[in-house]
């Protein structure tokens, strides 16, 4: 192997930037998942993390990929594969060892074997559930960063090494000022992860017969393709996770955010005020503006051709807006997850 990096043969390339091509894909084809590089969940507990991810391996098959399911969080094999049964993922995929494989190593030895067997059937989209499983099997400090560092070395870079996807679930930390940097323990975490890193929301409890739904948005973008399609927040929402029961089976859904309306500007906002304003006093009572903003909006107001300052006796009986808390967006489910029980 060469020491240094093959240059030319990358330009030639194109050297476009990766693009996310693995894992859940939206209902608008966008998938969520970068391929070759590790990808992360966090949340905390019973926002639906492990339904995510289920969801995603579930689609990622249903787009004729390869799955691997590492499974250190206790969740269960049978708990497991009746979840990928109800999402309509078919028996035969599910059997079928090239297509779909389910480990719950105990020991770091077994694991790491599962690493090295992917070098032969190269799994396209890996699931590792969870972290705070992965680091103490391995006596790591979750605090450490060289201790994460090595692990995330051993398997998780690993595991991408022939091209899969990666991804990892881990719990948000719990203050709130080291919630918005990331998960539990070290920064190295975030630091390490060189794909997307999605935060996971719930808004509707997930519970059995009745469905549930969560928000998934964007604490950390390596390569940026997810951030450009969505809005240009700190940590914008990429997906709206939803899943519904039908009789014995779920839709699984996840959707496009509905884009936040454009804030209206100051002297729109009195030009819909009827009767008009007629002083900075008043806008500062009716709208509870500052002096500073309501004597600028005031002036502006009175200035512009065509506001209800400068036309007065407008009949439009027009109050202050209210802006809609956006929700949902246009609906999508997983490819080929059906309404019905799967066959």
């Amino acid at each position: 192997m060469s020491l240094y990096i093959d240059v030319a043969s990358i330009l030639d390339g194109g050297g476009e930037a990766p693009q996310t091509t693995v894992g859940g894909r939206r209902s608008d084809g966008i998938p969520l998942c970068y391929a070759a590089a590790v990808n992360a969940l966090l949340g905390a507990p019973e926002a639906g993390k492990t339904l995510v991810a289920g969801a995603m391996a579930a689609d990622e098959m249903f787009s004729d990929g390869r799955v691997l399911r590492v499974d250190l969080d206790h969740n269960g094999p049978a708990a497991i594969i009746n979840r990928f049964r109800q999402l309509a993922v078919a028996r035969d995929t599910l059997t079928d060892p090239a297509r779909f494989r389910l480990t719950t190593p105990d020991e770091p030895a077994e694991l790491l074997q599962v690493v090295a067997d992917t070098q032969l059937w190269q799994p396209t989209f890996v699931v590792v559930d969870s972290i705070g499983e992965l680091l103490p099997m391995f006596g790591a400090n979750s605090n450490d960063a060289d201790d994460f560092t090595r692990v995330n070395r051993q398997v998780l870079t690993a595991l991408t090494a022939f091209g899969a996807g990666v991804l990892a679930i881990d719990h948000e930390a719990k203050s709130e000022s080291s919630r918005s940097y990331g998960a539990t323990g070290t920064a190295a975490k975030k630091r390490a992860l060189d794909g997307a890193l999605l935060r996971v929301t719930n808004t509707r409890p997930f519970r059995p017969g009745y469905g549930g739904e969560a928000v998934l948005s964007i604490v950390k973008d390596r390569h940026g393709s997810l951030r450009g399609h969505c809005e240009p927040d700190r940590e914008p929402p990429v997906a709206v996770f939803s899943l519904e029961p039908r009789g014995e089976a779920l839709l699984a859904r996840f959707t496009v955010p509905a884009n936040k309306p454009a804030p209206l500007d100051d002297v729109t906002i009195l030009n819909r005020l009827s009767p008009a304003p007629s002083s900075v006093r008043d806008v500062k009572t009716r709208m509870g503006w500052g002096s500073t903003r309501a004597s600028a909006a005031f002036r502006a107001f009175n200035s512009v051709p065509g506001t209800l300052g400068n036309a007065p006796g407008t009949p439009e009986e027009v109050r202050v807006p209210v802006f809609p808390t956006p929700i949902g967006g246009e609906r999508g489910t997983l490819t080929r997850n059906t309404l019905a029980v799967p066959a």
